[in-house]
């Protein structure tokens, strides 16, 4: 039951639409994927969110992403198309009441805005293929196109589904018949030549009896690792692993942020999206943070332009001074500067005013509110770095990604949390962040959030190790020293300590130190292990700087 007809932009023209489908233009186009055997989706899930499996989704469609924008001309702004959805009324759960509410004004906004907007509430599983079929087509010949999706969502594996209001899900398989991929709808508004936006307004408890299986013909993962999305964002309503909340009011806290700055005269896009996020934690005491994911080109996009006061020409010598002074700094996550090291200290104020005011000059260069979060840490304001880590991860950042991970799971300025820490860990891991391969495989080997895997945990090792990762390296060395998840070797756990210690891995050098105190896979050389051991300690180490107190405590009585 789909009606077609053309949004207007006068709100007025709004009154008395009926729930029925409503769509605008819809043309005869050539099919694209909408099933989840067009993009297959890993196996695997239990729990009912959809949050903790955010990352795969975006990698699932990476490689559609390029290849859309390949030969793409520069052209000047021009065609601005919107799939905007809506769905409440569930036939085999309870209804929602905010998403029909939420898709009618955020259409008629965006119409406002010179949108040419298919609005499709309470919709169907035809209404959702016919609607983004269209919407991809579009999508090609539009310089801004952007899918907003409110209702119910699923997820397996790496990938998340879209759920029409007729689906049933009684069994794990029905999803590939009843619900559509998220990254289909993604590759579509990808299409667009400056900017894709999609709006996943859906991050609510799954109540259908059966979870999607997932099963695909492939690893979409493996398929498209290494890829980027550039100039397409997806916007969530709340973080990994947290549920939206939908409110007492018409709107829900996060459509009604969007509503209220989408329209906003000559706010540049990144900035509507911070203001988003600030209003929506004020809105629900900050239970809920907004989270967007993607990489803008360093084009400034405004929604609605209406007097785009002179762009100030980016002064390089900013940037540069940051590159350098955070260059400068000593990794505090590893301890090398102590907590009163007043000159190392210091040296991280500098730097985090440097990039304070880079990062204001250019808003949307990731790479500088990565530095300055790297500068935050080094000053201890572990808040503050939380905070840029997070701005320049949204920008595409894969370091920062990591870093975010790192600090839950070290604890630093948030509560300890192993299962987010992962998350991260997996999201930067994909775009071949050794480190984040390091610490799945040390959680992997310790058994944090799952049973400890050794094998799997010297395979994730062996994939940061290809990647010239020196404490990969000598991970596998100590696991093939004990004989675990591979074949015990001390002369070969030997000679991965000597790589790893020719890369300048600390650990290593204590290692291979103790390697030749004791002859473990080769000959004792006592002298070599002193050597060593200094050569560690000068460099950082603390195990090596103990044992050499050890070692001199013991030659003193």
């Amino acid at each position: 039951m789909s009606h077609s007809s053309c949004l207007r932009r006068s709100r007025r023209e709004w009154t008395g639409i009926s729930r029925s489908t409503m769509a605008c233009s819809v043309s005869n186009s050539s099919p694209i994927a909408t099933g989840s055997h067009d993009i297959p989706i890993q196996s695997s899930i239990k729990g009912r969110d959809f949050a903790l499996r955010l990352p795969g989704l975006f990698i699932a469609v990476a490689m559609a992403v390029v290849m859309a924008r390949l030969g793409a001309d520069a052209k000047a702004a021009g065609g601005r198309v919107a799939l905007v959805v809506g769905n409440s009324g569930y036939r085999n759960a309870p209804p929602i009441p905010s998403p029909v509410n939420d898709a009618e004004d955020i259409a008629a906004a965006l119409a406002g805005l010179g949108f040419d907007v298919d609005l499709r509430k309470d919709a169907t599983l035809d209404d959702l293929r016919t609607g983004i079929r269209s919407f991809t087509e579009k999508s090609a010949n539009a310089d801004i196109s952007i899918f907003y999706f409110a209702g119910y969502s699923a997820s397996a594996g790496v990938g998340g589904y879209l759920i029409p209001v007729d689906a049933r899900l009684a069994t794990p398989q029905s999803s590939r018949t009843e619900t559509i991929p998220l990254p289909t709808a993604i590759a579509g508004a990808a299409r667009a030549r400056r900017l894709g936006l999609v709006i996943f307004d859906a991050m609510r408890d799954n109540p259908f009896p059966a979870q999607p299986d997932g099963r695909g013909s492939g690893d979409p993962v493996a398929a498209a690792r290494g890829g980027s999305i550039r100039n397409t964002l997806v916007f969530f309503p709340t973080e990994p692993g947290r549920i939206a909340d939908d409110g007492k009011a018409r709107n829900s806290p996060f459509a009604a942020a969007l509503l209220k700055y989408l329209p906003q005269a000559d706010l540049e896009i990144n900035f509507v999206f911070r203001s988003v996020r600030d209003d929506v934690r004020e809105a629900t005491q900050q239970r809920q943070t907004p989270y967007m994911y993607g990489q803008l080109s360093r084009d400034r996009i405004y929604l609605n332009p209406v007097k785009q006061a002179a762009i100030v020409q980016a002064d390089p010598a900013l940037a540069r001074r940051c590159d350098n002074l955070a260059a400068g700094l000593e990794d505090a996550r590893k301890g090398t500067a102590g907590q009163g090291d007043a000159g190392e200290n210091k040296k991280a104020a500098e730097a985090a005013a440097a990039c304070s005011d880079a990062v204001q000059q250019s808003p949307g260069a990731d790479r500088l509110h990565y530095q300055l979060g790297r500068s935050l840490f080094g000053t201890r304001d572990y808040t503050g770095a939380m905070a840029s880590y997070k701005t320049a991860s949204e920008l595409g950042n894969a370091r920062a990604i990591y870093e975010l991970g790192w600090m839950y799971d070290s604890g630093n300025g948030v509560e300890k949390d192993p299962a987010r820490a992962r998350f991260y860990y997996e999201m930067a891991a994909e775009k071949k962040i050794a480190p984040a391969i390091v610490s799945l495989g040390m959680q992997q080997e310790r058994g944090i959030g799952a049973a400890s895997d050794p094998a799997k945990a010297y395979a994730l090792y062996q994939r940061a190790a290809d990647l010239g990762d020196a404490t990969a390296v000598n991970r596998m060395g100590e696991l093939t020293e004990k004989g675990l998840g591979v074949k015990q070797n001390l002369k070969q756990a030997r000679a991965f300590y000597e790589k790893s210690a020719a890369m300048g891995g600390l650990e290593a050098m204590v290692n291979l130190a103790r390697c030749n105190a004791n002859g473990i896979g080769g000959r004792q050389d006592i002298p070599e292990a002193r050597r060593l051991l200094a050569k560690a300690a000068q460099a950082g180490s603390a195990d090596a700087r103990r044992i050499l107190a050890h070692i001199e405590d013991t030659r003193s009585k």
